[in-house]
Order: structure tokens, then C-alpha cells, then sequence
């Protein structure tokens, strides 16, 4: 994907956006080593951007960045793993803690909407799409608590969590397992019963660690 010319801080937020992508879907590989240069050629802008970009990527935890050499997709180990299903579970559970009682009949509506779109996800084996609509389910939960920070972390979470979740899709009981949850999430809600609502939801969000660690799972490698 080429990068139209344009200032260095929309060039650096598009280099960025482009490499993270890249990074979240599977193309550039965990443990992959690029060079700062390939990847401005590919992009066809200058190092300076891509550089800023990295520089950013590795404060989120997509890759480390080697002085003078270039950079190393970052492997997701179990650990991080861990981190970041707790993070999650820290944070969803405590919006929902608190917005519980402005979520209207038309969220349910919307939320089961979301629900059936993943199951027909899982239907199809797109678990691309399932992981895509499982993503837009919990952020929209997470929406109802106006909190910009917790949603900026929560973002970069859940695009480092992508490729974990589908690790987690090749396992079919897991993937019926987090349906029964979701269809559960919104029963509680829909008989209004907040404490039942976030039981359910950390279960939900844990239970994707979980799985990975009853597999022995040592790192989530890409594919």
C-alpha cells in the first residue's frame, strides 16, 4: 500500500496505522526482522515517517526496533498474554460496573445484532469476521462508560489480543463457549441484572487466557 504525500504527522499516524495492520492481520510475521528502508520503500515515503511510526509501534508492543538495523515483530509469549487479558478484564468490568444502568433497549438491540453476525461467523469459519464483531461486542460495552483513556488503551489491547483470539478460534468448544457468553452478557442486561452482567463479562474476557494456557500454549506464533 502506497502513503499519498502529505504532512509528516499525517505521514507518520498513516505509516502507522498501515505497519499495525499489517502486523494485527498476520502479514508481517511475530519474530520477522524489516528494515526501516524496506518498509519506507514499500510505502513510498521517506524514513523519517516510518521511523516516528516504529518509534510508536514499539511503545505499544508490536515490535522492538534494532539501532541502525531495523525492526523485530514482536512475539506475543504467554505472559503477555496474560497481561493483556487481565488489562482488559480490569478495565471492561469496571465501565460496566458503572454504565450499567444507562444501557437502553436500543443497545440490547444493537448488541444482539453483533451477536448474531457472530454467530454467523462461526458458521461460515470466517474467524477473521468473528474476532472482527467479537472486537466491535466488547468496545461497544466498554462505549457506554465515557472514559477517552480507557478506550485508548482498550484499543491498543484489543488489536494486540487479535491475533490470540484466533489462536483461540481453533479451538470449536472455545468458540461455542464464548457465544453461550455473549448470548449470556446480553440476557443479564436484558433482565437487568448488573452484578450477573459483569460476573459474566470477566468470565467471558479470562476465559480466552484461560484456554491458551490449557492448550500449553508457549507463545502465539502467526501462521
Amino acid at each position: 500500500m502506497l502513503i499519498k504525500n502529505s504532512d509528516s504527522v499525517n505521514l507518520t499516524q498513516a505509516a502507522y496505522t498501515i505497519i499495525k495492520e499489517k502486523i494485527v492481520n498476520g502479514e508481517l510475521k511475530q519474530g520477522e526482522f524489516i528494515s526501516i528502508s524496506a518498509m519506507a520503500k514499500s510505502l513510498n515515503i521517506s524514513r523519517t515517517p516510518v521511523t516516528n511510526a516504529c518509534q510508536k509501534l514499539e511503545h505499544d508492543k508490536f515490535l522492538m526496533i534494532v539501532p541502525k538495523q531495523g525492526v523485530i515483530i514482536k512475539v506475543i509469549t504467554i505472559d503477555d498474554a496474560r497481561e493483556i487479558y487481565e488489562l482488559r478484564a480490569a478495565i471492561e468490568t469496571y465501565s460496566a460496573k458503572y454504565s450499567f444502568s444507562s444501557f437502553t433497549q436500543e443497545d440490547i438491540t444493537y448488541l444482539k445484532n453483533s451477536y448474531s453476525k457472530q454467530v454467523c461467523a462461526v458458521e461460515k469459519n470466517d474467524f477473521h469476521a468473528f474476532m472482527s464483531e467479537d472486537t466491535i461486542f466488547h468496545k461497544y460495552l466498554v462505549s457506554k462508560y465515557e472514559n477517552a483513556q480507557f478506550f485508548s488503551v482498550l484499543n491498543v489491547l484489543f488489536d494486540r489480543g487479535f491475533l490470540i483470539g484466533l489462536k483461540s478460534c481453533k479451538n470449536p468448544l472455545r468458540l461455542d463457549e464464548s457465544l453461550r457468553e455473549h448470548k449470556e452478557i446480553i440476557d443479564c442486561l436484558t433482565k437487568g441484572d448488573r452484578n450477573a452482567f459483569i460476573e459474566k463479562l470477566e468470565k467471558n474476557i479470562l476465559n480466552g487466557y484461560i484456554n491458551l494456557v490449557a492448550k500449553n500454549e508457549i507463545y502465539i506464533k502467526s501462521e
